[in-house]
């Protein structure tokens, strides 16, 4: 059902005609407009047809606008090659720029889009006034076919029959039906006795069976009589005839303007016949029913329905719409068979257009009234009752219409442009695959803003309706009326809850008359469909009862249980008044499916004037599928109709093969035959289809399922009222008649503990959880036992009423943090079940409080056994302090779930809040309920503009977390809050989610609302290993001062080094006071990673701060549960010693092994076994002697603090400050040695060190010379050369280095940082025999089945002022046959994140080897409004390929921003392609010598030679630490396909602090073949040491052989004999013969002392050189220095004195800036060459 419009009128013409809608975008340039005439010529597919020039007349074609033009040609081009557009270039203002041109050909539906962005100006750029565009293929899109057809209007000669009223018409056919089309949109007149002809474009609806026409225009001589009508396709000619002779008159015939024609002629199968149905419209009897509107009713039948048809020509009254009245109308169409629902609106004009609709009564004339049909409605059509709708879709008295209707709720948001509000009216219409929705007119918003459509703002309106299916477009537009009516509409989202999916359809352009194309009715498709909980719709019928006082001004709500969990809680609502005595109110809701129903909670707020309210009955109405077993009756029923239904289509068959007959007398028997045998075949294949369609709708849920109405009764007869019965406001209601849970008293005491400012003020709220029948909702703790609640101390007992819960599992406790005195410490809470007689213990003793423990306000509890909390006798406890529940922490901390939830506040103006905030974590098991967020991390003033806050929520059995809730209370004096978004990790689950918001939570802002539900964005999760908890106790001794202030943190460390990070143990100053005293024990529980089974060693620390830092530790245990959770194990890792800097050997860190195990596990039979047992041979402490050289240069001391890690294969030792020197006063010194001993664990074999300094003090740099590490246990000594600065200001600008030892050969990639190091491993050899499965870490995110090779990736940021993002960008490379790669994330190096506007940014990445490229798709995880990114350029370079593809994209990746999405497919056909060469994969080793200095920061560069050519000179990226004394590195290298090497050559530039390298040898191996070859040199590159050089040349050696010999050549130069020939330059030659090139050789000695002098022969001698073979070319110049530089050469003969063989090169010309041609390079071909000679005479013709 496709929006249609009429292209125009056109005389009877025979040639069929295909459209082309053509849409030219001027660009928003300065000048960009033009008065020249523009034209535009179309080429087909493979170019051969061309539309030829067409001058595009009418269009505006101003500087920003749209001009849309409909061409008609009488030949198919579509798709398209290419457009050229140009224009006439006269008139004044004749230039003009050209944004792009849009084509779309209806008829293959295929929309192209031909990009220009450029001057047609004989005065600008490059003068062209016609330009040649091609398709950008990315942006092709398919759109809905539709056909050309011929409508043939007849109107009859009759006096007065013509009208110039808007006719429109709808066409219906077996798929589907037409918008409704206008035929004459500038009112041109229909004329009596006139044929008139329109082109009209279709979609495939199938046989067409009816069309309606009509007017809206009741007056006077408006009236129309319509002979006939007759449709013709214009391509296969297929015709129909359209039969009316009569009146559209409000005045003649029956004062109708409506009438529905039936189809007649040889393409009809089936002639339907009229109808007349008899509606009866009934108005309720309640105060105010009646309506003054226009009230519009349409029927929906077996077969189509009658149009919306306005309710005016009563039978029977006069006042229509009336209180109480009965209003009849007929209305006449093709017949519908069977009229299946009801439509009825009214336009709300008026002064009383409220209207209280109680039933619609429809049936057949003809027929007696018995056999009406019922359509009950019982509910207002008013804007302000009820809930605000105007519109009903009513189903017969044995369905519920309220359930079956889908809702649609619908969000439009206005853009935030200057301008964009409107005061129009706004409609929409919705297309599905199933049907469509009427042209809704949106008066009524569910969000009540004050104004509508206004700049920024969202408006929210549901329309109930039939389930039109999955929604693939829609229209919406508006009537350009009020005194503001252009409208900028930024996007429509439409949630479908009993679907389950929500749709977004982006906009982002204006409906103006006067701005872009001038439209005020645009066609959306959805951007992104994507999947959200699905709901299932509930009625909910509530009588009040009659008693006095009963109704309530209080709000309601309602939750429901079920046996697949729960609804949330749902409050009741209305525009009407409800809850009044004796009423009864109904409500819709849409809330979970939670299958058959058990309980209801029912409860209100206690709020308004008069709260009290006595609730009578509750019934409870949803649909379900199930199997219904048909009576004989109603099986009788339905053969029945059946058999007529067939007895109806053979009767309408045979009618239309009765009228063919009669035609075909008129032809040939011929013609007769072969028509008579298609219209029998045909009319069978109709007669199959219109049955299987019958039978599709019983077959809709199934074989023999149906959808029926299951219904709960709920009865109550109870105040819910403070001071009435129980004082509940609130009561748990069970179905009436259905076996289920019984009612139950729960007798719960609080106890506030005893400790010091222990009692609060505040609300106090309850949750109570069991096994079987959900829970009892929050329950406010309100009356107690007690006159002053919650006191220190005391005890309080409440009352709750509920459903039995079975055995109960948890409870949630909270309070709302208001009073004086907020802050609890909750000992306890012992919950008896009166029925069962069943008590419960739930131990706590913790903090609510914003400022104790970890500030939260609420705590999920545990039930636990009596024994754990109830005083027993010495003996029964067995003596000692300990509290029982100390042993079940750890098992608690296990069954919960410690969720750390962080809050971004915007950047906007005003974005902070001084509102209370809440938040609630829902999961597929529960909710954490409302949780204030009152305690953050990160600041004292909490929810400030761009700020970043950090909130602790625990919880148990949440499940899997999918939805975040937050919101405010819209308190203080700036309570509106713009947030960016919500972050919630979970360490033991190891998921971190992000949650994207990028919405204000305000009154006055977006859509008004201050609670959002926000969900997670699949790309920004983060996933890494769970932690697992530990319990851990540190034991203070008992001597003087043992305590400390200061904050102790804890490091766990398992096998083969694996470690937690360090974690304080502290949260707050308060718990470094209150923990840690003198003889005591403090316990933490504390989640960390999990290092395994074993636990080899702990190190504690402090950070030595507070007024007594210094502490004795006697011990630590750490208790932690088995692997099964059946059990769990404690160690004890004893320490007697001080951390302090006064006190044992001044160390603040301690390293500690386990002594013993004891262990705990629960067997089979119940019993518990306990195990105690030492620890078998546990590490060692060891003292580890550091000694470090400070270098012997100037400035090599420090006075900055330098610390040191260690690292083994058994773990580290962490970073320790090296505060005194063993053998120095002042350490670092220049050319000194420094001594530091090092308590540690055993490290094993030590491989690497970290060192760092703070870059404090004057003098902070530091040169290391060498590190000396020796175990002096075993005596195990280890060396580290170093040789490097740590400054600022020398070398890279590092302080902190990492040295492995000098005898190290194992993996290095502790050193990768930057995502390109992690590609450079995924591509190496090392990963061939990895099992991808396994990588952890990391890694994990560069890995990837198959083939995997380099990519180098561009993008061009554009320069729109909102066109920077700070996503996280990503890739997919798309080759043949759909291969797809991985997603390629483009990751910077160090934490950067985003693209800059105008920014190019580079990456280096690796991906799948997907072959030929086709299409690249681009995109970023940013899912919020906010995340917008305009693209200008993507560039992809794939070496091993030789191809570089540049995308010219300039779009938009954003939700809000273009066409909303934020990834896109670029198809490679868009792209310009350039030969860059093929590279092959090398994987390069470069060894480092073991000498003294042999590391270098010069910059290194490398070229090679090889038998198929060379490669241009490459330098060696030195990372970080590449090229050091000793070292072997191994890297990948991208080089031209030339295999086999003959030679390399290495130049360093001889820079950087270091400026010489001892070069070993190379090695290179090629990914693909696995072919090797070495390059030996073994000496320095260096001006002053080795060969004085800084360029080597190395043979390949290639299995053993070298690929190249060795010569010396003898270079003779001879100045000409002519005056100021000679020259005091430096002279330089490049010889180059078939092996390649010399290099760079610089003529230096000579026999003569003075070289280059006039008529001398200079001789230069070049020893060890690779042989080049036969010579062939030299390259001579000089560098122009010296008094004289200018030089006339006469020859060189350069001798191969291996080969004992000349190469003579004449020169015989000036190297001169001042002589000759001014050059000082040339380039001279050997004279005497035999292989250059013989290929002169072999090429010769």
């Amino acid at each position: 059902m496709m929006q249609l419009t009429l292209n125009t009128l056109f005389p009877v013409v025979s040639t069929p005609a295909i459209t082309y809608i053509v849409t030219v975008f001027t660009g928003d340039v300065r000048g960009a407009g033009t008065k020249s005439k523009i034209y535009l010529v179309m080429y087909g597919a493979r170019g051969n047809k061309n539309s030829g020039k067409i001058f595009l007349e009418g269009g505006v074609f101003d500087r920003g606008r749209t001009d849309i033009f409909h061409i008609e040609l009488a030949v198919l081009l579509s798709p398209l090659s290419r457009v050229s557009v140009g224009h006439g270039n006269v008139g004044v203002n004749r230039g003009w720029f050209c944004e792009k041109v849009v084509i779309l050909c209806p008829f293959t539906g295929i929309q192209q889009t031909f990009p220009c962005s450029n001057w047609l100006d004989e005065k600008k750029a490059d003068g062209l006034i016609e330009r040649q565009l091609y398709e950008m293929v990315s942006l092709r899109k398919k759109r809905l076919k539709k056909f050309p057809w011929s409508l043939w209007v007849w109107t009859t000669d009759l006096k007065k029959a013509g009208t110039n009223s808007p006719i429109f018409i709808q066409i219906y056919g077996q798929k589907g039906r037409t918008d409704e089309i206008l035929l004459n949109p500038n009112n041109k007149w229909f004329k009596p006795g006139i044929i008139e002809k329109f082109r009209i474009e279709l979609p495939d609806l199938g046989r067409f069976y009816k069309i309606r026409v009509w007017h809206d225009k009741r007056s006077s001589g408006s009236g129309w009589h319509l002979e006939r009508m007759t449709l013709m396709n214009t391509l296969n000619k297929d015709k129909y005839n359209f039969n009316c002779n009569r009146w559209l008159d409000a005045n003649e015939d029956d004062n109708e303007i409506v009438r529905e024609m039936t189809a007649e002629g040889p393409t009809v199968r089936r002639i339907m016949g009229m109808a007349r149905y008899h509606v009866t419209v009934c108005t309720g009897e309640l105060e105010g029913a009646g309506t003054d509107a226009n009230v519009y009713l349409c029927l929906f039948g077996d077969v189509g329905d009658t149009g919306e048809r306005l309710l005016y020509n009563c039978r029977n009254n006069t006042d229509l719409f009336e209180k109480g009245n009965a209003d009849e109308f007929t209305i006449e169409s093709v017949t519908m068979r069977n009229v299946r629902r009801v439509r009825i609106r009214h336009d709300g004009k008026g002064s009383g257009s409220g209207w209280y609709l109680d039933r619609v009564l429809v049936r057949e004339e003809g027929q007696p009234e018995s056999d009406n049909v019922e359509f009950p409605c019982l509910r207002w059509l008013d804007k302000d009752k009820d809930d605000g709708q105007l519109v009903r879709e009513l189903l017969p008295s044995d369905s519920s219409a309220t359930l079956k209707n889908f809702r649609y709720h619908i969000s439009l948001k206005t853009g935030d442009v200057s301008g964009a509000s409107t005061d129009s009216r706004v409609y929409i219409k919705l297309y599905g695959d199933k049907s469509d929705t009427i042209k809704q007119v949106l008066l009524v918003s569910d969000n009540n803003l004050k104004d509508y459509f206004e700049r920024g703002r969202v408006d929210e309106f549901t329309l109930e309706t039939l389930n039109i299916g999955n929604i693939n477009r829609l229209v919406i537009g508006h009537d350009s009326t009020g005194m503001h009516a252009s409208w900028f509409l930024g996007s429509v989202q439409i949630r479908v809850p009993r679907q389950g999916k929500q749709y977004t359809f982006p906009a982002n352009r204006w409906l103006d008359k006067n701005q872009a194309d001038g439209r005020l009715e645009v066609e959306l498709y959805p951007s992104e469909v994507v999947e959200i909980q699905k709901l299932v719709h509930y009625e909910v019928e509530i009588w009040t009862g009659d008693v006095g006082g009963a109704g309530t001004s209080a709000r309601v709500y309602m939750q429901i249980y079920g046996e697949k969990g729960k609804t949330e809680v749902l409050f009741l609502s209305s525009r009407s008044k409800v809850f009044e005595r004796a009423s009864k109110d109904t409500f819709q809701l849409e809330a979970a499916d939670v299958g058959e129903v058990y309980k209801l909670r029912l409860g209100h707020t206690g709020e308004g004037f008069g709260p009290s309210w006595f609730v009578d009955t509750v019934w409870l109405r949803h649909l379900v599928v199930r199997e219904v077993d048909l009576t004989p009756e109603e099986e009788a029923r339905k053969k029945k109709e059946k058999d007529k239904l067939r007895q109806l289509l053979k009767k309408e068959r045979l009618k239309a093969k009765l009228q063919r007959k009669k035609k075909k007398r008129k032809g040939s028997d011929e013609e007769d035959e072969g028509e008579e045998e298609e219209s029998s075949s045909s009319e069978e294949s109709s007669s199959e289809e219109e049955e299987m369609e019958e039978e599709e709708e019983e077959e809709e849920f199934g074989p023999g399922m149906q959808e029926v109405i299951e219904q709960h009764k709920f009865e109550a007869h109870r105040w819910l009222a403070r001071g009435k019965e129980d004082n509940e406001l609130v009561v748990e209601l069970v179905p009436a008649g259905k076996p289920g849970p019984e009612r139950n008293t729960y007798e719960v005491q609080v106890v506030t503990g005893n400790v010091p400012k222990a009692g609060t003020d505040a609300n106090v709220y309850l949750t109570i959880y069991g096994e079987e029948y959900g829970d009892t909702g929050e329950r406010p703790l309100k009356k107690s036992d007690k006159s002053n609640k919650f006191e220190q101390g005391q005890t309080d007992t409440f009352t709750i009423y509920a459903i039995d819960l079975g055995a109960l599992t948890k409870i949630r406790i909270r309070h709302d943090n208001t009073g004086n005195r907020a802050g609890w410490f909750l000992d306890r809470i012992d919950i008896t079940d009166m029925n069962n007689e069943i008590t419960y213990y739930f131990p706590c003793q913790r903090w609510l409080a914003v400022e104790e423990d970890d500030g939260q306000l609420s705590r999920e509890l545990l039930p636990v056994d009596e024994s754990y909390v109830l005083p027993q006798s010495e003996e029964g406890r067995g003596g000692g302090d300990n509290n029982p529940l100390d042993n079940l922490a750890l098992e608690q901390k296990d069954k919960s779930t410690t969720f750390s939830v962080t809050i971004k506040t915007g950047v906007k103006k005003n974005a902070g809040t001084d509102a209370n905030v809440f938040i609630t974590l829902f999961g597929t098991q529960d909710d954490t309920g409302m949780t204030l967020l009152k305690s953050s991390k990160t600041n004292s003033d909490k929810f400030e503009r761009d700020s970043i806050e950090i909130f602790t929520v625990e919880t148990l059995d949440l499940g899997d977390l999918w939805k975040v809730r937050l919101g405010h209370d819209n308190t203080g004096k700036a309570p509106g809050w713009f947030v960016d978004w919500v972050e919630v990790d979970a360490p033991s689950l190891g998921k971190c989610m992000t949650f994207p918001c990028g919405r204000w939570l305000a009154k006055n802002e977006d859509d008004g609302s201050i609670i959002r539900d926000l969900f997670h964005a699949e790309l920004q999760t983060r996933l890494y290993t769970p932690f697992v908890p530990y319990e851990i106790t540190l034991y203070t001794s008992d001597v003087f001062a043992a305590g400390t202030d200061a904050n102790i943190f804890i490091i766990i460390y398992g096998c083969d080094a694996v470690c937690t990070q360090q974690k304080y143990l502290c949260t707050n100053k308060r718990e470094q006071k209150q923990f840690f005293e003198r003889k005591s024990a403090s316990r933490f529980i504390v989640e960390l990673e999990d290092v395994g089974e074993i636990i080899e060693k702990i190190r504690i620390g402090h950070n030595n701060t507070g007024m007594n830092p210094g502490w004795h530790c006697s011990h630590v245990d750490i208790r932690r549960l088995l692997p099964d959770k059946d059990g769990a194990e404690t160690l004890t890792f004893p320490c007697d010693r001080w951390l302090a800097t006064s006190e044992d050997d001044k160390k603040t860190i301690r390293e500690l092994v386990p002594y013993d195990i004891f262990t705990e596990k629960y067997m089979k039979d119940g019993s518990l076994r306990q195990v105690y047992k030492e620890v078998e041979e546990p590490l060692d402490i060891v003292l580890y002697s550091v000694q470090i050289f400070t270098g012997n240069i100037p400035g090599a001391g420090t006075d900055a603090k330098v610390y040191i890690t260690i690292y083994g294969d058994l773990g580290d030792t962490g970073e320790r400050y090296l505060g005194k020197s063993e053998n120095r006063t002042n350490k670092f010194e220049r050319g000194t040695a420094d001594t530091f001993i090092i308590e540690a664990a055993d490290l094993g074999v030590i491989y690497k060190i970290k060192l760092r300094h703070d870059n404090s003090k004057w003098c902070a740099d530091w040169y290391v010379e060498k590190v000396e590490i020796w175990n002096d246990t075993n005596e195990d000594e280890f060396l580290f050369l170093c040789g490097r600065w740590l400054s600022l200001k020398k070398e890279d600008g590092r302080l902190e280095r990492l040295f492995y030892e000098k005898e190290y050969t194992g993996d290095r990639s502790s050193n990768c940082s930057s995502p390109a190091d992690f590609w450079e491993i995924a591509l190496s050899s090392k990963m061939a025999d990895v099992d991808i499965s396994t990588v952890t870490g990391p890694m994990a995110d560069y890995v990837q089945e198959g083939p995997i090779i380099p990519y180098y990736v561009s993008v061009t940021t554009g320069k729109h002022k909102d066109a920077a993002t700070d996503s996280r960008a990503f890739i997919f490379l798309i080759g043949e046959d759909d291969e797809r790669s991985k997603r390629i994330w483009l990751d910077y190096p160090r934490g950067k994140r985003g693209f800059s506007r105008g920014s190019v940014e580079e990456f280096y990445v690796a991906g799948l080897d997907v072959g030929i490229i086709k299409k690249i798709e681009l995109g970023h995880d940013g899912a919020s409004p906010e995340s917008c990114w305009l693209v200008e350029e993507l560039c992809l370079a794939v070496p091993t390929q030789g191809t570089k593809y540049m995308l010219n994209c300039n779009c938009w990746l954003a939700k809000d921003r273009g066409d909303g999405i934020t990834s896109r497919v670029f198809d490679l056909l868009d792209a310009m392609v350039v030969n860059i060469g093929v590279k092959v994969l090398y994987e390069m080793t470069v060894w480092t010598g073991d000498v003294v200095g042999g590391g270098t920061d010069s910059n290194i560069f490398m070229t090679l030679y090889g038998i198929n050519g060379s490669t241009e000179e490459m330098q060696l990226d030195k990372k970080k630490a590449r090229f050091e004394r000793e070292q072997n590195d191994t890297f990948i290298m991208e080089i031209l396909d030339i295999a086999p090497f003959t030679k390399m050559r290495i130049r360093i530039d001889g820079l950087g602090s270091r400026p010489e390298w001892f070069l070993e040898r190379i090695l290179l191996k090629n990914m693909n073949t696995g072919d090797l070859t070495m390059f030996y040199y073994g000496d320095w590159l260096s001006q002053r040491k080795g060969k004085k050089t800084l360029v080597c040349e190395m043979c390949a050696v290639i299995d053993e052989e070298e690929m190249m010999e060795w010569t010396s050549y003898t270079v003779a130069v001879k100045t000409s004999d002519i005056l100021g020939a000679g020259t005091d330059a430096n002279v330089f030659i490049i010889i180059f013969g078939e092996n390649g090139d010399s290099g760079t050789l610089a003529l230096k000695q000579s026999a003569n002392w003075n070289k280059f002098e006039r008529n001398n022969t200079d001789t230069f001698n070049f020893p060890d050189m690779l042989s080049l073979g036969h010579l062939c070319k030299l390259r001579v110049w000089h560098d122009n220095k010296g008094i004289f530089p200018g030089w006339h050469l006469s020859y060189v003969d350069v001798k191969d004195n291996s080969r004992d063989e000349t190469f003579h090169f004449q020169c015989d010309c000036w190297l001169s800036k001042s002589e000759g041609d001014g050059q000082t390079v040339r380039d001279f071909a050997c004279a005497n060459n035999k292989i250059c000679d013989e290929l002169e005479e072999t090429t010769a013709p």
